[in-house]
Parts: structure tokens; sequence; C-alpha cells
């Protein structure tokens, strides 16, 4: 709401990125008015501390900030304008404060530390002379900076089109750590400072920090943050705390550290700006990390979520292939519905321009027209608006000569979805989804922090294919499960809950495993407890007999039922450790192709059935399947990504063809979906909409 007026949260957002982000500019300029002529009211602009904080000044100097503004607003007097303000240190800065920066494990600052802020790849992903997450004079200084800004942006008339503050820093300002995902911080002063104030708070004498490390070696005054070699020291996929707690504590306090930042500067913010005013930041990436969540995710999203300073979470869409490319869903790469249950706002970036392969084209081509990226770009709206969350464009083709969604193509497309969802997005929200994946993140403190077969396997490709059922589906973390209303949901899949606390075993064995609902388990859930480990606790969940394989190879399985469609998957890398299952009660579905040992399999209880993949289960078509066994209703037999929310059908496909809409009030409908399309239909009628 703006002045108390319900706005569709859909935002064009100029880049970062050096050579295209002042909006008063030509290109940008011209962007900003076609999208105003589209009907888009709400837009976001970066601005970084280099631009308003210099060293031989005792106070900032705003007037790239105002200009800023006032590029939106001389176009469109209309323009609610959201700043992304970077609040990392300027180099000058690090220059003269090297012992508050950040140190690299795995060898010594390598980039630049002159020229310009950094664009995209350049430096920030290296090992950067950067202020550590974990300098406590820098996050001063730069709050002290940040309360400047906004109290002489709020007083002046630019600021009376501000409606948000986006609070960004580290890699890319998405909250990422330095370095992330190349290399392995933060060793300095700062954060070994910072780490033994930690581990002070936790352990409060010498003696329960050696017992917990299992190692003498170490005191409170003198621990340090562990090397490289330790960190990746992990024996197979999951951690044991009972021998890896120094590094499990460790990736505790870097992420702690990110969260104390973003809560810190948010907080002042709200503080300061002396009217109602949205925050919002990068936070609470799930899909798409690169394998790399401890030293560089965002594990205690939890706690974002549940902060009063913070009223939007944000990440751009997931940029895995299975998601990103023709054919896949283009779904966030943060767990959308646990943003709504906390009452926070969701804003997608939708950043796929590049898809186009004409940013750097040096002349306008008829590419601009090729509707199969339309088909994209509609996809990337379409999955936000009809979730109940917004997005905004991101535009990184304005770096050349024009912007990426520059073509009246993509112009008529952005303007039919704001007219459509315009009026729409006032009606009551219906959500048809009863498919309910759960997802945690503290379990990947228990992984080994590096890429292995399943570490995009189950967060990113099986994701992925649920979404290619048929079947409408909600995602939630572990730690809201209680929060939310179960009957509708006929399954819920358990993908990397490999950390679960003996509460959370009991509640999901009294309340989710009930009314005839079928569970499905991925690889080792409640393998720890973040004490000891062992499949005594997975057992104990699942209700399966198994026992480890003597298998050291690359796995791959095939159907062992015919009852279930014909499957075969290859797993690129040996999977350790890996589980057979050894229970005669439980009815086959996968199978070792080189052994025939059980990989995945389905037990029939009193009032639940429980499908255990010790490998994760493939192909869309066998967990339609699974799906349809349980009572879920499938929209679409084939296997394009189709969603029904918010009173709609969407169908984006690859292939396209004839196909059969079964629509939840028994009707069905017959359409001809084009190649690389994105259709969307209405709910009740099946009728085209666009």
């Amino acid at each position: 709401f703006v002045n108390g007026v319900p706005e569709l949260p859909v935002f064009y957002a100029l880049t970062h990125a050096y050579g295209g982000r002042w909006s008063w500019e030509e290109v940008p300029s011209r962007n900003i008015k076609l999208f105003s002529d589209a009907g888009v009211k709400l837009f976001q602009a970066d601005l970084y501390m280099e631009d308003i904080w210099f060293k031989d000044k005792k106070e900032l100097d705003l007037t790239k900030a105002f200009k800023q503004v006032r590029g939106f607003t001389d176009i469109n007097p209309e323009a609610r304008v959201v700043i992304r303000i970077h609040v990392n240190a300027p180099y000058w800065w690090n220059e003269a404060n090297r012992e508050e920066c950040t140190g690299f494990a795995d060898g010594p600052i390598d980039s630049v530390t002159y020229g310009p802020p950094r664009n995209l790849e350049d430096g920030d992903i290296d090992r950067p002379l950067r202020a550590s997450l974990a300098s406590l004079k820098w996050r001063k200084e730069a709050g002290e900076r940040l309360a400047e800004f906004c109290k002489k942006m709020a007083a002046s008339p630019e600021g009376n089109h501000v409606i948000g503050i986006h609070v960004a820093g580290g890699v890319f300002g998405e909250w990422h750590y330095w370095g992330y995902p190349k290399h392995d911080p933060d060793n300095g002063p700062a954060m070994t400072n910072y780490f033994r104030s930690w581990l002070i708070k936790k352990y409060k004498s010498d003696q329960s920090l050696q017992k917990a490390w299992n190692n003498t070696r170490y005191t409170l005054k003198d621990a340090t943050v562990p090397d490289t070699a330790e960190r990746n020291a992990t024996n197979g996929i999951l951690r044991n705390p009972s021998k890896e707690q120094r590094v499990i504590d460790y990736f505790t306090c870097q992420q702690e550290v990110v969260a104390d930042d973003i809560e810190y500067f948010c907080r002042i913010v709200k503080e300061t700006w002396p009217r109602n005013i949205i925050t919002g930041v990068f936070y609470g990436y799930f899909h798409m990390t690169f394998s790399r969540q401890a030293s560089g995710g965002h594990l205690f999203v939890e706690r974002i979520l549940k902060s009063p300073y913070i009223d939007y979470l944000s990440a751009p869409q997931s940029y895995h292939w299975m998601a990103y490319d023709f054919g896949g869903p283009g779904f966030s790469r943060g767990i959308i519905e646990s943003a709504i249950i906390n009452k926070k706002l969701w804003l997608d970036e939708v950043d796929n321009g590049w898809k186009q392969k004409i940013d750097y084209s040096p002349t306008r081509t008829d590419i601009y027209a090729d509707t199969q990226f339309v088909a994209m770009t509609r996809r990337s709206a379409l999955m936000p608006l009809t979730r109940g969350i917004g997005f905004w464009y991101y535009d990184f083709g304005l770096t050349k000569s024009r912007g990426w969604w520059d073509h009246p193509v993509y112009q008529k497309n952005i303007k039919e979805e704001i007219d459509y969802f315009g009026k729409s997005f006032r009606n009551p929200f219906k959500n048809e989804a009863d498919v309910l994946m759960v997802y945690d993140m503290e379990s990947f403190y228990y992984l080994h922090n590096k890429w292995t077969a399943l570490s995009e396997d189950i967060p990113d490709v099986m994701a992925a294919e649920v979404f290619k059922t048929g079947a409408t589906t909600d995602e939630v973390y572990l730690f809201d499960l209680p929060k939310i209303n179960l009957e509708k949901y006929k399954v819920v899949i358990f993908f990397n809950c490999f950390k679960m606390k003996e509460s959370d075993i009991q509640f999901v064995k009294s309340k989710v495993a009930t009314n005839g609902r079928t569970l499905i388990y991925t690889y080792l859930p409640a393998y720890t407890d973040g004490i000891t480990s062992g499949l005594k606790r997975t057992s104990a969940l699942t209700g399966f007999k198994m026992e480890k394989t003597n298998f050291n190879g690359k796995p791959s399985y095939k159907t062992l039922n015919n009852i279930y469609p014909d499957t075969k998957y290859d797993f690129m890398s040996s999977v350790y450790p890996l589980f057979k299952i050894t229970d005669d009660k439980a009815e086959p579905i996968l199978a070792l192709t080189h052994s025939n040992d059980i990989v995945a399999a389905k037990k029939v209880n009193k009032d639940h059935t429980v499908i255990l993949g010790i490998l994760p289960i493939h192909n869309p078509l066998l967990l339609q399947k699974i799906f349809k066994d349980a009572g879920v209703h499938i929209y679409n037999e084939d296997t394009d990504v189709t969603v029904c929310k918010s009173g709609v059908i969407w169908i984006h496909t690859k292939e396209g063809g004839p196909r059969t809409l079964n629509l939840k009030n028994g009707k069905k409908v017959t359409v001809t979906l084009p190649a690389k399309s994105t259709t969307i239909y209405n709910g009740e009628t099946g009728k085209k909409i666009f």
C-alpha cells in the first residue's frame, strides 16, 4: 500500500553495474518511460557509499542521490522509488583500515582496490580488500552514514517519492560473504575477535569448548578460525558434529554476523526515517546456492523472517538450468510460502534478459521479437504474481545501448500482465496447492560445503521436476511446518531435512503422518539432531529398515516395479554414505542398476503412506504417479510447468502440442500450446486469458 492505496508489486529496476545505473542518462531514461507507459509506477535504483561518502568531507554529498530519484520523477511524476543502498565501505576506507578487512583462509587478497564499484563478477567473488562483515568499526561508521543519508533524503523534495530502502551488502549486494562462492572467508582479525566473543557467549569455559570440539588445543582466548583443509575434511556428504563441531561453530558464527549486520542497518532506517518506509534485503536464498550455503548463504533466515525491522525479502529467480532454461519453472531462490506465513512480502528479481543473447550485440536485431523469449519473460512474471508475491525487472542491458525489454513485443506483454493483474490482485488470494515441499536451512551446517552428487540434485533438480508433474505446490521451511493448516495437503515432501530435533520428529509423526497423507523423504532425514548422528534416528522417523551398501562408484538406478513409469537415472559422482532399504514390508520402487539394492520404496501404514528415496526420486511422470495415488489433483498430465493459483492456470511448455486441462471443478478443456510458450487460462472455465 502506498498512501493507503494498494499497488501491484511490479517494479522496473535499473542495473547496479557501472555504465547504466544513473536514471537521468539517455538509455535509462528511455526505459523508465517505456515501463511507465506500460503502467509501472514502482522503481528501484542502486546507490553506493562511494557515490556519497568521500574521504575528505565530513558530511555526505547527496548530489547523485537526489539526481537518481529525480531521474524517475521527471519522467513519471507518480513514480515511487526504492533506493538500493550498498552499505559496504568505500575503497578508501578499506585501504585506511586494513586490519578491519576480510581475511581469506585459502590465500591472500588478490583483487584491485581502486576504480569504480564492482560490476557483476569483477573482483568481489575473488579475494577482495573489503571491510569484514564482522568489523564493528565498519558497522558503526557505515551505520552513522546510513542514518545521515536517511535524515537528509527524507527532508528533501526527492525524499517524498522514496517508499523504501533496500539495504544491500556483501557480494552483489546480496549479503553473500566476500569471496563467495569461490573462496573461503574470513580469518582476518575482525572475524577472529568476533568468533572468540561468540564462543565465550556459547561455551562460557575452556572445558566446555574443548569437550564440544573434542580438542584440547584451543581455549576461548586463542581459538582460531578453521582453515580450508579443516573445513573440507568431511568424510562424505554429512558432517559428524561429535568430530566437526569447531567447523560447525565457525559457520554458525559467520552466518550470525551477517544477520546481525542486516538487522542493524534495517533498524537504523526504520528508526531514522521520519515516516513509514519499507525496508528490504536480499536474503533467504535456498535454491541454487552453488553448494556453498554454509560459507556464503543465508542460514539465519528464521531470524530475518521474524525481524520487525524488515518488510520484504528478495532474490533473483533460480539460476539452475533446470529452473532457468526453456521448459523450466523459473521459481524463486527463496521459500515463498514461509515468507507469507511470517507476514513478509517476497520480491523476485527477474534478470533473465541475458538469455536473449543480445546484451552485447552492437545493433538492434529481429531477435528481440522472437516470441520464445516473451514466453520466458511471461513465465518469470506469472510465477510470482500467481503465488501472491511481486517482482522487479532488473535491466543489465542498460550497460550497453538499450534495455533488455526495449521492444514493442516485450512491452505489449508487460502491459498485458499489468492490466490483468492490476485488477485481479485485489481479489482474495486462492491457493489450490495440495503438495507441500519442506526444506531446512540448518541442515547445511552439517553438509560438506562443496559440490557433491546431491548438493544441487535435491534442492534444484528434484524440486524443478515437481513443478512438471501437473500438480500445484507450496514450499515452507521445516521451522514453519507447525504454523500451517495441513488439511489440504495430500503429499508432503521432505527434501533436505537431514537435521531434525526430537520435537521436529514428534510433530511430523503426530501431525503430518496422519489422515491418509503420503510423506516422501529424501536421502537421510533426521540423520542428526546437531549433537549425534546415525541411521537409528532416520529409521525411527521413516519406519524403514536400512543398512549401508558397499558400493563406492557413481550410482544409477532403474524402476524395479512395473506399476511405476520406466525410470533410469545416473548420478554424476559417488554418494557416501549410501544406504539400501532392507525392509521386507516395503514395496520396492527404484533399485541400483548394478546390484538391485533397493533405494526407493513405499510403505503403507494404517493412517499414512511413506515413500523413502535414499537417492532423490527423479522423472516427473514417476512423481506424478505417486501424487495420483495419493489423491493429488493433476491439472495437466504432460510434463509442462503447470501452476494453478490465484484463480488461474498457467502453462509453460518447451515442446508444445495438444493438452487437456483437468480443472478442479471436473471440467476438461482441450487446448493446443505453441512450442516455447507460456499461456494463462481462467481456473474455473479454462478460457484463455492471454
